[in-house]
């Protein structure tokens, strides 16, 4: 296995985040996003990227992506990071996301933005980055499934309360959606916390084409995000988007030692 560059690394670890590309969560997951203690940026960006989803056959769709993460800091300093990208899912549940990443440097130290590609076969059984400037395609065995259940009971264990409350539903990005609110609040001392904290996730939820089409989330440690489906088509995208161009080679790199488990929760961090 050849050595990876510095840019096909930061794609590599993008990766890791996106590959399983549900444009958001393949499904309504039973608890809020987050690490045992709530989850930040990072946290978030795996949820809504489909890590914790399910492969979805027979509800085709394309789609624009945008997600942004805004923070206030304690001088009154705004900090502001967005992403766009587009969306692709075919009838046998493959699915593509194209998507600029300058938010990256919260991972890699660096602030170059970059461009993914990211493909995920359920079929063939593989994840794929997409490097148009080498014609490289870094290649994934897609990894067991995340035990979501245990990992969502695991929080309430550490003395976290979580309450739900159905927001109705409503037309958004041209689909039906129905919508919950997550409140998940962190008793006073679990995390050295004077007070409590409350972490709220508004849902945005596609009964027919399975998908989150919009969330928010606001966490006082992390900031606010917000994902977005936009310019939503319900066609069968082309099949050319789903396959790794003639042309590239193809890298095998081995999963992550930790996305490589079954069920439990992820590693601490």
């Amino acid at each position: 296995m050849k050595l990876l560059s510095m840019d096909q690394g930061k794609l590599v670890i993008a990766a890791i985040l996106a590959c399983s590309l549900g444009a958001f969560a393949q499904g309504p997951p039973p608890g809020p996003p987050g690490p045992r203690h709530g989850g930040g940026p990072m946290e978030f960006g795996r949820f809504e990227m489909g890590l914790m989803g399910k492969t979805v056959t027979g509800a085709p769709y394309s789609a624009q992506v945008v997600s942004q993460w805004t923070q206030t800091l304690a001088d009154g300093t705004h900090m502001t990071r967005q992403t766009t990208g587009a969306v692709y899912r075919d009838s046998s549940g493959r699915v593509r996301r194209e998507m600029s990443m300058p938010a990256l440097g919260m991972l890699t130290g660096s602030d170059n933005s970059v461009k993914g590609v990211f493909i995920s076969d359920p079929v063939g059984g593989f994840h794929y980055v997409l490097h148009p400037d080498s014609q490289v395609a870094d290649r994934m065995p897609i990894p067991p499934a995340f035990n979501e259940k245990e990992h969502f009971q695991h929080g309430q264990r550490n003395g976290e309360q979580v309450a739900k409350e159905s927001l109705g539903t409503q037309m958004i990005g041209g689909v039906q959606a129905e919508g919950t609110r997550i409140i998940k609040t962190i008793a006073v001392g679990a995390i050295g916390n004077d007070k409590p904290i409350q972490i709220v996730t508004e849902r945005w939820y596609s009964p027919d084409l399975q998908v989150v089409v919009l969330m928010k989330h606001s966490d006082p440690r992390f900031g606010e995000s917000t994902m977005q489906l936009t310019n939503i088509l319900r066609t069968e995208p082309d099949a050319s988007l789903f396959a790794v161009p003639a042309n590239y080679s193809v890298n095998d790199v081995p999963p992550p030692p930790a996305f490589g488990r079954r069920g439990g929760a992820p590693p601490k961090e």
